[in-house]
């Protein structure tokens, strides 16, 4: 058996997981390499409104792998040969393997100045367990009656959940809740009159913008802009800059900050038998990062047996699809192109596209 090992339990390692027979079928032996449990991280909006708790995310990887006959090991990977075909992890062992898929998502924050260790305190946007834990300690600071400031950095849709959440959390009363973004554009790539239209629902809900301010550093009390500005905040949730998990470079294989460079095959272009996906994946001629887990699951399953069956393979779209956003409140918001609309109906069929996720957690539930 070959060992194909898997590191990083993201959505679409775990969407992959769905294709394990056909892979041992193949010749594979499969282990997946995750620290902690995968908490589902499409529901940005709701799990800073408080709507949903931490059953409802977390899917605890060792049953879902007992469950496709898969091994599961508890542990980080630190250190990549590629040549030889070996991988290092915390625990001081080593493994050997023949394929190797890398989904280990992103990594989101500000720098600290030195000497820095009163609020603000800073919560990542890409970790769901973290805004659980701010939307828990939003409730209880809100029962003191003191107005909290809230600043979310940076631009793009996740940014946008972010600050819709929290203007539905139950404590926005409470908030005072401004916007970071570092150039005009609080969604680039969206059309102008769905963010003119955005703009107007957020000035109602109480929201300050504040464009062109690059937040660069946190200081006690506050967080910096680039040209030395200062803004008093109690809590930050940084939605980017985010970059790729610093493990992507640890092959030494052609990447950048975003991610592992790879082919529309999402195969490294200097070794076919190594794959990435997800947010740490940048994929050659093309830009942006794809967001369809399920779609790049099936692209590597693919391709993985292929390589060994010696069949065509397959490659993931160029064509960026359609962009939603939960603006919270029973809306949501999506585009193509320079087409866009917003209504509940999408809001409700958005909610339906995770009701798969969602039931896998349910179903693994009792185990925890």
């Amino acid at each position: 058996m070959k060992p194909l090992v898997l590191v990083g339990g993201g959505h679409a390692h775990i969407a992959l997981l769905s294709y394990a027979e056909r892979l041992k079928a193949a010749g594979f032996e499969i282990t997946l390499i995750d620290p902690g449990s995968f908490w589902y991280g499409g529901l940005t909006t709701q799990v800073l409104a408080g709507q949903l708790t931490r059953t409802a995310l977390k899917l605890p990887l060792r049953g879902l792998c007992r469950a496709h006959g898969v091994h599961y090991r508890a542990d980080r990977a630190i250190g990549m040969d590629a040549r030889h075909r070996r991988l290092w992890l915390a625990s001081g062992e080593m493994l050997s393997f023949d394929t190797l898929s890398l989904n280990v998502g992103l990594e989101a924050g500000l720098s600290v100045a030195t000497g820095s260790h009163a609020p603000p305190a800073l919560w990542s946007a890409v970790d769901v367990s973290a805004l659980l834990q701010l939307a828990d300690a939003l409730a209880v600071e809100s029962r003191g009656g003191a107005l909290r400031r809230v600043a979310v950095v940076g631009d793009g849709a996740r940014a946008l959940e972010a600050v819709a959440g929290l203007t539905c959390n139950t404590a926005a009363s409470s908030l005072r809740i401004s916007w970071f973004v570092p150039q005009m554009r609080l969604l680039p790539g969206a059309p102008l009159a769905l963010e003119r239209r955005i703009r107007r629902q957020f000035a109602a809900r109480g929201i300050e913008i504040v464009a062109q301010t690059s937040i660069v550093e946190k200081v006690d009390g506050a967080i910096c802009s680039r040209d030395g500005r200062r803004f008093a905040a109690d809590h930050v949730v940084v939605a980017s800059p985010a970059s790729a998990a610093r493990f992507v470079h640890a092959g030494r294989l052609p990447a950048q900050a975003e991610g592992l460079y790879v082919t529309r095959r999402l195969q490294s272009p200097s070794d076919s038998r190594i794959y990435a996906a997800g947010a740490c994946a940048s994929v050659l001629g093309s830009e942006g990062r794809y967001l369809d887990s399920n779609r790049q699951a099936r692209v590597v399953a693919h391709n993985i047996e292929s390589g060994v069956r010696r069949r065509p393979f397959k490659s993931v779209s160029a064509r960026v699809g359609v962009t939603t956003v939960d603006l919270g409140a029973g809306s949501a918001a999506a585009w193509y192109g320079r087409f866009w609309w917003q209504s509940r109906a999408l809001a409700a069929r958005r909610s339906r596209s995770h009701a798969k996720w969602l039931a896998l957690v349910e179903r693994y539930a009792p185990e925890r």
